[in-house]
């Protein structure tokens, strides 16, 4: 088994929570809100403890425009400034992007994790599909590394960014 099949392997085998399919009857709100930088507060305070931010995380769900926290008996909205995630770490495994969230969560880039570009405060940005309709706008670091690559790639002769993920090719520029 290769690298890339290993973290496949990896990714497969993280136990989540079945949020898509809870239908809870109880709604409602909770003072909890993540900021543009992925910072996670609840009633005004940050949670320093990473293990329950990546809880709430494994529980967040994305429904008309409003992001919640759900479990089998409620869902409570919550405030999210920009997107619920960031991309801290991308990783080259053999011809396949490789992410990481800032709560650790590692996202094969492709198809099922497709890139797409969002404005963001003024410029064009890539955001990745974590899963579900939950995304993630990669830091910057990780998109200089991504347009770095894409300008070695693309040469002097091309306007465009390119970049390719395996078999899935996506564009860094509008």
């Amino acid at each position: 088994m290769n690298r890339l099949e290993e973290i496949a392997a990896q990714i497969e085998s993280q136990s989540r929570p079945p949020v898509h399919l809870w239908k809870p009857t109880q709604g409602g709100t909770i003072d909890m809100r993540i900021d543009s930088n992925g910072f996670w507060f609840h009633e005004g305070e940050p949670i320093l403890r990473e293990r329950l931010v990546a809880l709430f995380a494994s529980i967040l769900w994305y429904e008309n425009a409003q992001y919640y926290l759900v479990t089998p008996a409620e869902k409570l909205s919550i405030e999210v400034e920009d997107t619920p995630f960031l991309i801290h770490q991308m990783e080259r495994v053999d011809d396949t992007w490789v992410a990481v969230t800032n709560t650790h969560e590692q996202v094969i880039i492709g198809d099922q994790n497709p890139v797409t570009l969002r404005e963001y405060q003024g410029q064009w940005l890539p955001y990745v599909n974590v899963r579900y309709d939950l995304w993630a706008r990669l830091n910057r670091s990780v998109y200089y590394q991504w347009v770095t690559e894409a300008m070695e790639l693309a040469g002097d002769d091309s306007d465009e960014l390119w970049l390719q993920s395996g078999r899935y090719r996506f564009r860094l520029s509008t």
